[in-house]
């Protein structure tokens, strides 16, 4: 054989008679005759009982360069016993080797004892920079140890396991964890396959006390069922592979991380406290979420001495500039008793219980109270905002970018930093509190803004201006998703729907949740709407579209709109609730804000009108 560690060819000698100052010259360990075939040097003098050349011929070094076959044999590369990512290359000890030493090192004072055992041997597996070096019989022991016991694990049964007895640092195949640990492990004879004893020794089933309804079983992948959607642990937020071990309930569709379920990762000890001074979602109906937009807006409309916030320049002094608007109630209005009177403000209905509230009948121009002494500024705002003076045709959208529902009332303008583009948001996206508190997250979320991310209850992934987040578990939810009530009301179903955000809020629902308007299935990652007693669900953005909810901050009813180059007369702007197509393009407009020839029963879309800012 031809080895690096020699410059002349080794033959075998199954016949070897050792003396007693034969030495391996890779382990150091003495050469004993009938037990261990022997390589030598093809130069060594045939009166030591191996054929070879002359003595005259052979000098010192290769007299004595004698290896057990087994040493010869080792391995040129091994894994790193700390790192499987890492690989030890078999070396001579640079002590050994003058002519190493002195041209690869230049430092010949550098020895390189064994990090297991502290003795310095012959030969040498090292790490690139040698910052990790084990000798040839400690490397060889760990190797000989998988043969004393072997086992097969559930996990890995193409292969047989072994036990290590050693301490050693690894990177865990079931918790992914990488560490010094002084926990024994198993590792594969034939692959890099390598785990915790502790894991291993995991139990199947196990009843944990953040999820008390049912056991989590342990599974060593995602179970193909739920490879259609991503799948995130429920402890710590983070990404589920399809590869990594996990504990999962099927009937609660509820995930976590193997280590995070076992290191019994609870949520912030937040979880169970108070928060008295907080809002907290969801509302229960739709009519609550219409009281907590009043309270909101009625919060920003006091006068406050805040900078930025002034008492003055009210938004009745400026909102419409035809006529002066006259503070009234609903039964100051003889001749419009029956009239339902809608706040150009924010797009909500104004009650007919004496509230007073601005207006200008001729118009057809009116304000809740509340709405109509707002302050030029958002005080709101993580960043400065006014007040946008709608003098803009009536007819004309834009999108809130705060639950980007599409609107033509009084919004907040800002100007995106980078660019300095500008956006808007309904004044009742820009009046939520600064801080909530939501049943779907532990923590209190705040509010933010200019961030790209996705909102985790409908997952838009669209940039939204304004958000409410927890940074720490990179949670965030647009304003839209934070509105929803708890239960609604819809025309499919007899019952209410209830709002979910944990798929376990169903219970015994092992098969997929498929949307009633879209006919898809839904990612259960995010929250949905379902009737238990009908079993119909639809996605939250779904259920916007056939509630028509896309569009619920437009004022309906402007008239007198021409569009020449569309249509020969005057059009009015409703809401299109009947299967119809546009008049230029035939798309269907069902659900959608149009401009409306009510003679001509013609309608035209808003792309085609022109109604998108």
């Amino acid at each position: 054989m031809d080895h690096f560690s020699h410059e002349h060819p080794l033959i075998l000698n199954e016949d070897y008679i050792a003396r007693a100052s034969d030495m391996c010259n890779a382990c150091n360990e003495e050469i004993v005759s009938c037990k261990s075939f022997v390589f030598s040097c093809s130069r060594r003098s045939s009166i030591t009982g191996i054929p070879g050349t002359d003595n005259k011929d052979v000098d010192e070094k290769c007299l004595k360069f004698l290896l057990h076959k087994t040493c010869a044999e080792s391995p040129r590369r091994i894994q790193s016993l700390r790192n499987r990512e890492e690989f030890l290359d078999l070396l001579i000890n640079p002590r050994a080797n003058k002519t190493f030493l002195q041209t690869f090192l230049n430092r010949p004072g550098d020895i390189y004892p064994c990090k297991l055992c502290m003795k310095q041997m012959p030969w040498i597996y090292c790490s690139p920079g040698f910052l990790f070096c084990v000798c040839l019989k400690c490397a060889m022991f760990q190797v000989d140890s998988f043969i004393s016991r072997k086992f097969i694990h559930q996990s890995h049964t193409q292969h047989q396991l072994a036990l290590i007895q050693r301490p050693t640092s690894f990177k865990c195949d079931a918790c992914n964890m990488e560490d010094s640990t002084k926990d024994m492990s198993y590792k594969c004879v034939d692959c890099p396959f390598w785990m915790h004893k502790s894991c291993a020794d995991a139990p199947t089933s196990f009843l944990f006390n953040f999820h008390k309804k049912h056991p989590l079983m342990l599974s060593f992948s995602l179970p193909q069922v739920y490879h259609k959607f991503a799948q995130y642990c429920r402890l710590c937020n983070g990404e589920l592979g399809e590869l990594n071990w996990l504990y999962y309930c099927s009937k609660c569709r509820y995930f976590a991380h193997f280590q995070c379920a076992r290191s019994r990762q609870m949520l912030s000890s937040s979880e169970n406290e108070e928060y008295p001074d907080l809002v907290h979602f969801p509302a229960a109906t739709e009519s609550s979420v219409n009281l907590l937009f009043e309270q909101f807006i009625k919060e920003m409309s006091r006068p406050k001495n805040e900078e930025g916030c002034s008492p003055r320049g009210r938004l009745k002094d400026w909102a419409h500039g035809e006529h002066p608007l006259q503070l009234v109630t609903v039964d100051q209005l003889n001749d419009e008793k029956d009239v339902l009177f809608i706040c150009d403000g924010c797009a909500k209905p104004i009650r007919n219980d004496g509230h007073l509230f601005y207006a200008c009948v001729p118009c057809k121009y009116f304000l809740h109270k509340f709405c109509g002494e707002l302050p030029t500024t958002n005080p709101q705002s993580p960043s400065h905002r006014i007040l946008y003076n709608k003098y803009s045709p009536a007819y004309k959208l834009f999108l809130c970018h705060g639950c980007h529902y599409w609107g033509n009332v009084i919004s907040f303008r800002g100007d995106e930093p980078r660019n300095s583009l500008p956006f808007e948001e309904h004044i009742a996206c820009s009046a939520l509190p600064k801080m909530i508190k939501h049943e779907s997250h532990p923590h209190p979320l705040h509010l933010n803004s200019y961030k790209p991310t996705s909102c985790k209850a409908c997952d838009d992934k669209r940039y939204f201006y304004t958000w409410h987040g927890c940074e720490g578990c990179d949670f965030h939810l647009c304003a839209g998703c934070i509105m929803k009530a708890s239960r609604v009301k819809h025309g499919w179903d007899p019952h209410p729907l209830r709002l979910i955000f944990d798929p376990g809020m169903v219970e015994d629902h092992e098969h997929e949740f498929q949307c009633e308007f879209c006919s898809q299935d839904l990612d259960t990652n995010f929250w949905f709407y379902h009737c238990d007693d009908c079993d119909l669900s639809f996605h939250l953005r779904c259920y916007d579209k056939s509630c028509y909810l896309n569009f619920s901050h437009v004022k309906y009813g402007a008239t007198d709109i021409i569009k020449d180059h569309l249509h020969p007369h005057s059009l009015t702007l409703v809401l299109n609730k009947k299967v119809r197509s546009c008049g230029k393009c035939h798309w269907s407009s069902i659900g959608r804000a149009v401009l409306e020839c009510a003679p001509c029963k013609t309608i035209f879309c808003a792309s085609c009108s022109g109604m998108y800012q």
